[in-house]
């Protein structure tokens, strides 16, 4: 892979770095991007039930309330945005890894921006992008590359909602009036859409699309 290049790819909903130390362990432990572990711990609630944490710490924690599997039904997850770990139900999915792949295919021929994330939810395709500028901190930062992975945090900028059989391309829209995601074009062919909008990412132009509103 280029050094200018730092995507992660996304399956099922997990993040899978794509750092040579970073590794996922189903069943027993996870390494998110930042490349901190995490273990499995079990807690029962007030209401007497029981509730899965993903923690890193367990240096104070009984061994006897961690687990060496994943309880059936959950995986982990690990947020884009902030690598931050959680251990949640496995969502029933509405979105195809073959739809997933268009989206991906579209940002690598299409978009300008080289450090990402494509995530599958259970609706919507959800394309992130780095809050740093990888070859920006070139100048500044001396072996930067060394801990990059540390800092960089990640923001939704555009995603495709499928409803029914037709897909709804959508960006953020920042204006109090019309505070959220908003529809700037719907579409049964979701490469169509992919293709058309992952090319305005990051640049001033997308946020002309739905500018009406």
């Amino acid at each position: 892979m280029s050094q200018n290049k730092l995507p992660f790819e996304s399956t099922d909903c997990r993040i899978i770095p794509m750092f040579p130390t970073a590794a996922c362990q189903p069943n027993a432990e996870y390494v998110n991007r930042r490349r901190d572990k995490y273990y499995i711990k079990v807690t029962p609630t007030k209401a007497g039930k029981i509730q899965y944490c993903a923690v890193k710490n367990v240096s104070k924690i009984d061994p006897k309330n961690l687990l060496k599997e994943l309880p059936v039904g959950y995986e982990f997850y690990e947020s884009p945005r902030d690598a931050k770990v959680v251990i949640r139900k496995i969502p029933i999915y509405n979105i195809t890894d073959a739809e997933v792949e268009i989206v991906k295919s579209a940002m690598k021929t299409r978009a300008s921006v080289s450090d990402y994330i494509v995530e599958k939810a259970a609706d919507h395709i959800i394309i992130y992008t780095g809050n740093c500028d990888i070859n920006a901190l070139d100048d500044y930062i001396p072996l930067w590359r060394t801990s990059f992975y540390k800092i960089q945090n990640y923001e939704d900028v555009l995603r495709f909602e499928k409803v029914k059989k037709t897909w709804h391309a959508q960006r953020f829209c920042y204006r109090s009036i019309s505070y959220g995601w908003i529809t700037i074009e719907q579409n049964k062919d979701l490469q169509y859409l992919a293709e058309k909008f992952c090319f305005h990412i990051e640049k001033d132009s997308l946020y002309e699309f739905g500018s009406d509103f």
